[in-house]
């Protein structure tokens, strides 16, 4: 699976062990999926190594039972393992271009950005799609940048790849984010900290 023959598209949602309520990764990917989303990435900062293959992999299969894509944070070996769609980096990560001497493998490669400098790097370097935020604030990392519904637009103007749209992505306010022209939007507690996390997901695919 890759961009040239499947929409990179619609609800994306980070699964990050970290904000499951000590729930089963790959039980969250499941009710997600079922719910109806087009993108899973699995997200893992704390958890040991070995962990995180195994739940790659299981995820990993399950996204191609539903055709869905699935992205590993960070990890570009983790990524090859568990024959993963592709890999997420952010601005402290190896550059995409890289990527290509690490693997044959053909991987989707995405690329955080919070400033339209970031955007233009990444317009032209290997990436495959362009995650923008933060959009709001958001308690699942410290560590995040401002942007903004603005930022967005000029984006969409700007680049010719899919554009993603994360950080503190509620219900009260997906609408303006959509209303921007994103390809998708990401999102990680609205729905793995709720209580029914298929439920919460089938309510945000309905926006779209």
């Amino acid at each position: 699976m890759n961009l040239k023959t499947k929409k990179f598209s619609g609800l994306y949602v980070i699964i990050d062990p970290s904000f499951i309520n000590s729930k089963n990764p790959v039980n969250i990917a499941q009710q997600v999926l079922d719910g109806g989303a087009n993108i899973i990435q699995l997200r893992n900062k704390a958890d040991n190594i070995r962990d995180t293959v195994d739940w790659a992999i299981k995820i990993s299969e399950l996204c191609t039972l539903y055709n869905a894509f699935f992205i590993v944070n960070d990890r570009v070996d983790i990524a090859i393992v568990s024959n993963s769609d592709g890999v997420h980096l952010g601005q402290g990560d190896i550059s995409p271009d890289y990527v290509k001497k690490i693997t044959d493998k053909n991987l989707i490669i995405g690329s955080s950005n919070a400033t339209k400098e970031e955007i233009e790097e990444s317009n032209n370097n290997s990436c495959d799609y362009i995650a923008v935020g933060s959009i709001y604030s958001t308690d699942t990392k410290t560590n995040t940048r401002p942007a903004s519904l603005n930022l967005l637009v000029e984006a969409k103007k700007i680049s010719r790849k899919p554009i993603v749209a994360i950080g503190g992505i509620k219900e009260n306010n997906i609408e303006e984010v959509l209303e921007t022209g994103v390809d998708a939007v990401c999102m990680v507690t609205a729905i793995t900290l709720s209580k029914d996390p298929q439920k919460a997901t089938e309510r945000f695919t309905k926006f779209f």
